[in-house]
């Protein structure tokens, strides 16, 4: 079995939605190594919610759920750049895509790849903006993010704590006010077929 040449990332999760001004004036506060990006994503939204798949920067990104602890969800996740190394059914979605194009040096397109899809295909494609803070916290790593869904135009705003000591986490989230919040990973927030 051909492995990638990135090794598996595992952890927790908690993530929240709506512009939760408290908690981003205090992350603002006590956060560290604060950083600034744009990213721009397509999340291919399937019927398992179990499976998170995204393509960002002609690589595919794929989360599994593994595991629920105190109100975190805890999900592995691996970068995927060659069709070989990612796990069925999504190494269908790899060669549908033509994700390898820029590993053979060609050029590539996201949004032309989506356009050569099927339109019977299982996974639909959600185009999206991001414009993420991140924070570090201790051991534990903090973002919000303002996502805007290009089909749509909606806005919709999320704040994440990710880390792996359970006991960091949960102390973060009491101290940021949101326990008890629903904890709803991206793509499931974004996708137009669930219902409010």
């Amino acid at each position: 079995m051909a492995k990638s040449k990135k090794t598996t990332d595992a952890h927790y999760e908690y993530r929240v939605w709506g512009k939760q001004r408290k908690a981003r004036k205090i992350l603002a506060k006590i956060g560290t190594d604060v950083t600034t990006e744009t990213i721009d994503d397509c999340y291919f939204l399937g019927d398992d919610p179990d499976w998170n798949a995204k393509v960002r920067d002609s690589t595919l990104k794929l989360k599994r759920l593994v595991a629920e602890k105190r109100g975190f969800e805890q999900w592995t996740s691996e970068w995927h750049r060659t069709g070989e190394a990612t796990p069925a059914p999504f190494d269908q979605l790899f060669d549908d895509l033509h994700l390898d194009r820029i590993a053979r040096g060609k050029s590539f397109s996201i949004k032309k790849a989506v356009k050569g899809l099927d339109d019977d295909h299982d996974a639909r494609p959600v185009f999206v903006t991001k414009q993420r803070t991140r924070y570090r916290v201790g051991s534990v790593r903090a973002e919000f993010t303002d996502i805007t869904v290009k089909a749509t135009g909606e806005e919709l705003q999320t704040l994440a704590i990710v880390g792996d000591d359970l006991d960091e986490l949960v102390a973060l989230r009491k101290k940021l006010g949101l326990k008890g919040a629903d904890n709803v990973a991206v793509h499931l927030a974004i996708d137009p077929e669930v219902d409010d």
